[in-house]
Protein backbone atom coordinates (compact mmCIF):
# COMPACT_ATOMS: atom_id res chain seq x y z
CA UNK A 1 0.00 0.00 0.00
CA UNK A 2 1.40 3.34 -1.16
CA UNK A 3 0.55 6.07 1.41
CA UNK A 4 0.94 9.31 -0.33
CA UNK A 5 -0.31 11.47 2.61
CA UNK A 6 2.71 13.83 3.90
CA UNK A 7 2.67 13.08 7.65
CA UNK A 8 4.69 15.65 8.24
CA UNK A 9 2.23 18.24 7.26
CA UNK A 10 -0.34 17.11 10.13
CA UNK A 11 1.85 18.67 12.80
CA UNK A 12 -0.58 21.46 13.12
CA UNK A 13 -3.53 19.52 13.76
CA UNK A 14 -3.15 16.07 15.20
CA UNK A 15 -3.25 16.02 19.06
CA UNK A 16 -4.64 19.22 19.60
CA UNK A 17 -7.69 17.60 21.06
CA UNK A 18 -8.56 14.69 22.94
CA UNK A 19 -11.73 12.99 22.70
CA UNK A 20 -14.01 11.37 25.27
CA UNK A 21 -15.37 8.57 22.81
CA UNK A 22 -15.28 7.94 19.11
CA UNK A 23 -18.59 9.63 18.50
CA UNK A 24 -16.66 12.92 19.57
CA UNK A 25 -14.51 12.53 16.80
CA UNK A 26 -16.76 11.50 14.61
CA UNK A 27 -19.27 15.04 15.49
CA UNK A 28 -15.47 16.86 15.56
CA UNK A 29 -14.55 15.99 11.67
CA UNK A 30 -18.28 15.84 10.31
CA UNK A 31 -18.27 19.40 11.36
CA UNK A 32 -15.15 20.61 10.24
CA UNK A 33 -15.96 19.58 6.73
CA UNK A 34 -19.49 20.78 7.00
CA UNK A 35 -18.97 23.98 7.93
CA UNK A 36 -15.92 24.92 6.76
CA UNK A 37 -15.81 26.96 3.54
CA UNK A 38 -12.06 26.25 2.84
CA UNK A 39 -10.61 23.01 2.41
CA UNK A 40 -8.59 22.11 5.48
CA UNK A 41 -5.73 20.11 4.60
CA UNK A 42 -4.71 19.04 7.93
CA UNK A 43 -7.81 17.92 9.13
CA UNK A 44 -7.96 15.30 5.78
CA UNK A 45 -4.74 14.40 6.34
CA UNK A 46 -5.60 13.30 9.94
CA UNK A 47 -8.02 10.75 8.44
CA UNK A 48 -4.90 8.01 7.68
CA UNK A 49 -4.76 7.82 11.39
CA UNK A 50 -7.67 8.11 13.40
CA UNK A 51 -9.75 5.29 12.71
CA UNK A 52 -12.61 7.16 11.57
CA UNK A 53 -15.04 5.20 9.28
CA UNK A 54 -18.71 6.97 9.70
CA UNK A 55 -20.56 7.69 6.81
CA UNK A 56 -21.42 10.90 8.27
CA UNK A 57 -17.68 12.42 7.97
CA UNK A 58 -16.93 10.67 4.64
CA UNK A 59 -20.36 11.21 2.93
CA UNK A 60 -19.40 15.17 3.06
CA UNK A 61 -16.07 14.05 1.72
CA UNK A 62 -17.28 12.18 -0.99
CA UNK A 63 -19.87 15.33 -1.99
CA UNK A 64 -16.94 17.50 -1.97
CA UNK A 65 -14.88 15.29 -4.68
CA UNK A 66 -17.54 14.49 -6.92
CA UNK A 67 -18.45 17.96 -7.30
CA UNK A 68 -14.57 18.86 -7.83
CA UNK A 69 -14.25 16.51 -10.05
CA UNK A 70 -17.38 17.36 -12.27
CA UNK A 71 -15.96 21.00 -12.32
CA UNK A 72 -13.01 20.13 -14.51
CA UNK A 73 -10.49 22.19 -12.48
CA UNK A 74 -6.94 21.59 -12.86
CA UNK A 75 -5.31 24.54 -10.74
CA UNK A 76 -2.63 23.56 -8.51
CA UNK A 77 -4.80 24.46 -5.43
CA UNK A 78 -7.88 22.53 -6.49
CA UNK A 79 -5.65 19.24 -7.71
CA UNK A 80 -4.24 18.94 -4.23
CA UNK A 81 -7.83 19.92 -2.46
CA UNK A 82 -9.64 16.98 -4.94
CA UNK A 83 -6.69 14.67 -4.78
CA UNK A 84 -6.39 14.29 -0.95
CA UNK A 85 -10.06 14.11 -0.60
CA UNK A 86 -10.08 11.34 -2.83
CA UNK A 87 -7.06 9.46 -1.07
CA UNK A 88 -9.21 10.53 2.28
CA UNK A 89 -12.15 8.14 0.72
CA UNK A 90 -9.62 5.35 1.03
CA UNK A 91 -8.90 5.95 4.62
CA UNK A 92 -12.57 5.33 5.44
CA UNK A 93 -12.20 1.69 5.00
CA UNK A 94 -15.74 1.96 4.14
CA UNK A 95 -16.60 -0.86 0.60
CA UNK A 96 -19.62 2.13 0.01
CA UNK A 97 -17.48 4.72 -1.59
CA UNK A 98 -15.60 2.20 -4.27
CA UNK A 99 -17.65 2.42 -6.98
CA UNK A 100 -17.16 5.95 -6.68
CA UNK A 101 -13.42 5.95 -6.83
CA UNK A 102 -14.07 3.27 -9.33
CA UNK A 103 -15.41 5.45 -11.56
CA UNK A 104 -12.58 8.58 -10.66
CA UNK A 105 -9.88 5.91 -11.58
CA UNK A 106 -10.66 6.34 -15.53
CA UNK A 107 -10.27 10.39 -14.60
CA UNK A 108 -6.81 11.90 -16.93
CA UNK A 109 -6.13 14.09 -13.71
CA UNK A 110 -7.25 12.15 -10.63
CA UNK A 111 -7.25 8.60 -11.46
CA UNK A 112 -4.37 7.87 -9.85
CA UNK A 113 -5.62 9.20 -6.41
CA UNK A 114 -8.77 7.03 -7.27
CA UNK A 115 -6.37 4.17 -7.49
CA UNK A 116 -4.19 4.34 -4.09
CA UNK A 117 -7.51 4.97 -2.32
CA UNK A 118 -8.96 1.47 -4.30
CA UNK A 119 -5.63 0.07 -2.66
CA UNK A 120 -6.02 1.57 0.67
CA UNK A 121 -9.76 0.29 1.27
CA UNK A 122 -9.21 -3.02 2.53
CA UNK A 123 -6.23 -2.01 4.49
CA UNK A 124 -8.46 0.68 6.75
CA UNK A 125 -11.58 -1.62 6.74
CA UNK A 126 -9.01 -3.33 8.95
CA UNK A 127 -7.09 -0.81 10.83
CA UNK A 128 -9.49 1.70 11.82
CA UNK A 129 -11.87 -0.76 14.69
CA UNK A 130 -8.40 -1.42 16.04
CA UNK A 131 -7.75 2.53 15.87
CA UNK A 132 -11.07 3.55 17.16
CA UNK A 133 -10.94 1.15 19.88
CA UNK A 134 -10.86 3.14 23.07
CA UNK A 135 -11.16 -0.06 25.41
CA UNK A 136 -7.68 -0.50 24.61
CA UNK A 137 -6.61 3.30 25.37
CA UNK A 138 -4.44 4.09 28.26
CA UNK A 139 -5.88 6.78 29.68
CA UNK A 140 -2.17 8.24 31.34
CA UNK A 141 -1.55 8.77 27.09
CA UNK A 142 -2.93 11.34 24.93
CA UNK A 143 -5.43 9.54 22.42
CA UNK A 144 -2.73 10.15 19.41
CA UNK A 145 0.01 8.10 22.05
CA UNK A 146 -2.61 5.81 22.17
CA UNK A 147 -3.53 5.30 18.72
CA UNK A 148 0.70 5.33 17.48
CA UNK A 149 1.00 2.65 20.20
CA UNK A 150 -1.66 0.40 18.81
CA UNK A 151 -0.04 0.52 15.50
CA UNK A 152 3.72 -0.32 16.84
CA UNK A 153 2.48 -3.17 18.56
CA UNK A 154 0.05 -4.74 15.40
CA UNK A 155 1.25 -7.56 13.46
CA UNK A 156 0.46 -5.74 10.54
CA UNK A 157 3.88 -4.16 9.47
CA UNK A 158 2.37 -1.09 6.88
CA UNK A 159 0.36 -0.29 10.30
CA UNK A 160 3.42 -0.37 11.95
CA UNK A 161 4.85 1.91 9.46
CA UNK A 162 2.82 3.96 9.42
CA UNK A 163 3.20 4.57 13.41
CA UNK A 164 6.62 4.73 13.11
CA UNK A 165 6.27 7.64 10.55
CA UNK A 166 4.19 9.63 13.11
CA UNK A 167 7.15 9.43 15.20
CA UNK A 168 9.49 10.38 12.91
CA UNK A 169 7.42 13.63 12.04
CA UNK A 170 5.99 14.54 15.51
CA UNK A 171 5.55 12.67 18.09
CA UNK A 172 8.48 11.70 21.01
CA UNK A 173 6.97 11.14 23.66
CA UNK A 174 9.02 8.65 25.81
CA UNK A 175 6.07 5.60 26.08
CA UNK A 176 6.46 5.33 22.11
CA UNK A 177 10.03 5.48 21.68
CA UNK A 178 10.35 2.66 24.16
CA UNK A 179 7.91 0.74 22.10
CA UNK A 180 9.86 1.55 19.07
CA UNK A 181 12.84 0.54 21.02
CA UNK A 182 11.09 -3.37 21.80
CA UNK A 183 9.49 -3.85 18.40
CA UNK A 184 13.25 -2.67 16.85
CA UNK A 185 14.99 -5.15 19.23
CA UNK A 186 12.23 -7.70 17.89
CA UNK A 187 12.46 -7.35 14.04
CA UNK A 188 15.58 -6.22 12.92
CA UNK A 189 17.19 -9.64 12.90
CA UNK A 190 15.31 -10.67 10.75
CA UNK A 191 14.14 -8.17 7.98
CA UNK A 192 13.13 -9.31 4.79
CA UNK A 193 11.28 -7.94 1.68
CA UNK A 194 8.40 -7.22 2.73
CA UNK A 195 9.37 -5.72 6.06
CA UNK A 196 12.55 -3.83 4.79
CA UNK A 197 10.93 -0.51 4.40
CA UNK A 198 8.88 -0.60 7.93
CA UNK A 199 11.97 -1.94 9.89
CA UNK A 200 13.95 1.14 8.71
CA UNK A 201 11.27 3.23 9.33
CA UNK A 202 11.12 2.26 12.70
CA UNK A 203 15.06 2.73 12.81
CA UNK A 204 15.44 6.19 11.49
CA UNK A 205 11.92 7.51 13.94
CA UNK A 206 14.29 6.04 16.49
CA UNK A 207 17.11 7.75 15.59
CA UNK A 208 15.36 11.13 14.31
CA UNK A 209 14.57 11.46 18.46
CA UNK A 210 18.72 12.33 19.59
CA UNK A 211 18.03 10.63 22.91
CA UNK A 212 21.43 9.00 24.15
CA UNK A 213 19.45 6.73 25.99
CA UNK A 214 18.99 5.02 22.55
CA UNK A 215 22.49 5.00 21.27
CA UNK A 216 22.75 1.65 22.26
CA UNK A 217 20.22 0.29 20.47
CA UNK A 218 21.50 2.21 17.23
CA UNK A 219 24.67 0.50 17.43
CA UNK A 220 23.49 -2.86 18.11
CA UNK A 221 21.45 -2.51 14.38
CA UNK A 222 24.45 -1.43 13.03
CA UNK A 223 26.63 -4.27 14.55
CA UNK A 224 24.02 -7.26 13.66
CA UNK A 225 21.62 -6.30 10.81
CA UNK A 226 21.66 -7.62 7.54
CA UNK A 227 19.62 -5.57 5.65
CA UNK A 228 21.80 -2.34 4.02
CA UNK A 229 18.91 -0.38 4.10
CA UNK A 230 18.07 -0.68 7.94
CA UNK A 231 21.69 -0.64 8.62
CA UNK A 232 22.27 2.74 6.78
CA UNK A 233 19.63 4.65 8.74
CA UNK A 234 20.77 3.48 11.42
CA UNK A 235 24.82 4.81 10.78
CA UNK A 236 22.41 8.03 9.43
CA UNK A 237 21.01 8.06 13.24
CA UNK A 238 24.62 7.80 14.90
CA UNK A 239 25.51 10.56 12.98
CA UNK A 240 23.00 12.63 14.33
CA UNK A 241 24.57 12.46 18.18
Amino acid sequence: MKILITLACAVCFSGIATAATQEDDVNRYAQIFSSSQNFDQHAVEALAWMGVSDPRVFDVVERRVLAGVAQGLTDKHTKTEIGLSIRALGFSGQPKYRDTLLQISADRVYGRYAKAALEDLPDYQKWNPLLSNRATFDPKYSDDVNRILIMLRSDDFELKKIGAKRIYFQNKDEVLLEALTEQIRAHYKYSNEQRSDTIAWMVKALGSAKQAKYRAVLEEVVTFATDRKVVKYAKEGLEKY
